[in-house]
């Protein structure tokens, strides 16, 4: 119908500009071979305008100055044109950002520009936050709008059980007939997992989403906490004075004056400050951990995880995509003297060097890889975190097990995001769905990982003297607090 409707308006309108973005190659050109030149071919000679190109990827006619070209969607497309009509088709499947692509081709689109988004839904990625922004007019089509799918056989509607019962009596009272309810506990009787019919004929575009894909964490779960997500944070970045080439003998902290700066744009998210009590003369501290993740080769996000190993609840997230390593390692090392010298454990699946800067600069609480194709963990006696085909799937299957137990542990939307789109790949790797990312995921399963053998009780320090405080511009310890947890 979309084809047809951009199709109309190339024949007839003069100066018209339309574009047609697919996720891949072979639905791009189904679209544009299958369906508009099918339609094309068949319209009677005299609706066809005089063609200048007709070609397997656009279609212009130069008396009317009027063209449609189709593509498959990628970060820049559509850059330098003027565009009265652009089709993204299974947006929600497109291997680029959409964000990415509001910078490039949106942008191309003239004031009154028809702009359509079309896609099966794929979990709580973009294009379920794009469904949510109420910048578009939402239309979800329901399986029984379509008269094909009736059955006579009403015998089906005696074999049913508790769920196939609720259904039907919710179908009921939306007005479906008995061969429309039929049919559907027909569908329902032939899958061997009965779950199917949720996400292959959803009645609600919630449940659509909430069921496509093959997601490893509890998605109904994470969707309904994510309809009432309402948790508050402050966001912002570090502030430090950085003393280059430090001397550790005369300068123990060459990283000093350490402060947070509150930035609505800022690419730190604190929920919950840090627990340092000073009580006569004693230092009470709870234990944090810190999962770092680097954006690799560059299309990822640097992300840190910050949990608190008392109750493993996420209490600070850092999510930020363009930030040199040195200066991502310069906010990990503020993060974590922030958080009582968390112990930070940092993925070097791609590079070091993050680790090599925070040890350069003296931050003695790092993680030590240990390894696991034993049965006994053995100290390799290296810093930082490799994810391996065996260390992976380890880490997966705990931060699984810990957000089953209770979802409401992670406190930040877009890491909840990333997991309702984490996915098992045919290949058997668990990893987000093509076109989501999962750094956050990853971060958050390191941090859960590491915190396993770290202190989990918060800790009693007799000193007189303030081990955080020297660090920071102002003093964060609060004089007899009380906190609510």
């Amino acid at each position: 119908m979309i084809t047809a409707i951009q199709l109309s308006y190339a024949i007839t309108t003069r100066n018209f500009s339309g574009f047609t973005l697919a996720d891949r190659d072979d639905n791009t050109k189904a679209i544009f071979i299958d369906k508009a030149k099918f339609m094309y071919s068949n319209l009677p000679s005299r609706l066809k305008p005089t063609e200048k190109f007709n070609s397997v990827n656009e279609l212009y006619f130069d008396k009317l100055n009027s063209s449609w070209r189709v593509a498959s969607a990628s970060a820049n497309v559509g850059r330098s044109r003027t565009l009265s009509f652009i089709h993204y088709s299974e947006v929600a499947f497109f291997k680029c950002s959409l964000a990415d692509l509001q910078k490039s081709i949106q942008e191309s689109a003239t004031k009154n520009a028809i702009c359509i988004f079309e896609t099966t839904a794929n979990g709580f990625n973009e294009a379920k936050e794009l469904w949510d922004s109420g910048s578009c007019h939402n239309l979800f089509y329901s399986w029984w709008d379509s008269d094909e799918y009736v059955s006579g056989e009403l015998n089906e509607l005696k074999n049913c059980d508790s769920w196939l019962k609720s259904r039907l009596s919710m179908l009921k009272k939306k007005g479906l007939s008995k061969e429309q309810l039929s049919w559907y506990a027909k569908k329902y009787n032939s899958y061997i997992d009965k779950s199917s019919i949720k996400q292959e004929y959803p009645c609600s575009c919630e449940e659509a989403f909430i069921t496509s894909g093959n997601c490893i964490f509890d998605k109904e779960a994470i969707a309904n906490y994510l309809n009432l997500f309402d948790i508050k944070s402050k966001k912002g970045y570090f502030a430090y004075k950085l003393q280059k080439e430090p001397d550790f003998s005369k300068t123990p902290n060459p990283v000093s004056e350490i402060s947070f700066v509150e930035d609505a744009n800022g690419y730190i998210s604190i929920v919950e400050e840090p627990y340092k009590i000073r009580k006569n003369g004693q230092l009470l501290l709870k234990p944090y951990v810190i999962g770092a993740d680097t954006a690799g080769c560059g299309e990822d996000y640097f992300c840190a995880k910050v949990i608190d190993n008392t109750n493993q609840k996420c209490v600070a997230t850092l999510h930020i995509k363009n930030i040199d390593e040195d200066l991502f390692a310069h906010q990990l090392y503020c993060l974590g003297k922030y958080y009582n010298n968390a112990l930070i454990g940092v993925e070097t699946n791609y590079s070091r060097h993050p680790v090599r800067v925070l040890r350069s600069l003296g931050y003695e609480n790092l993680y030590v890889s240990k390894s696991l194709s034993t049965d006994i963990d053995r100290v390799e006696g290296f810093y930082g975190f490799v994810t391996s085909s065996i260390s992976r799937p380890i880490i997966i299957s705990n931060l699984v097990s810990i957000m089953r137990e209770s979802i409401y542990l992670e406190t930040d939307r877009q890491t909840l995001i990333e997991m309702s789109t984490f996915i098992k790949h045919s290949d058997g790797k668990s990893a987000g769905a093509n076109g989501s990312h999962d750094d956050l995921v990853l971060a958050s399963a390191i941090a859960h990982f590491i915190g396993i053998d770290y202190s989990h009780k918060t800790e009693i320090i007799d000193t007189g003297y303030d081990i955080l405080a020297n660090s920071f511009h102002h003093d964060v310890l609060q004089e007899e607090a009380i906190l609510e947890w």
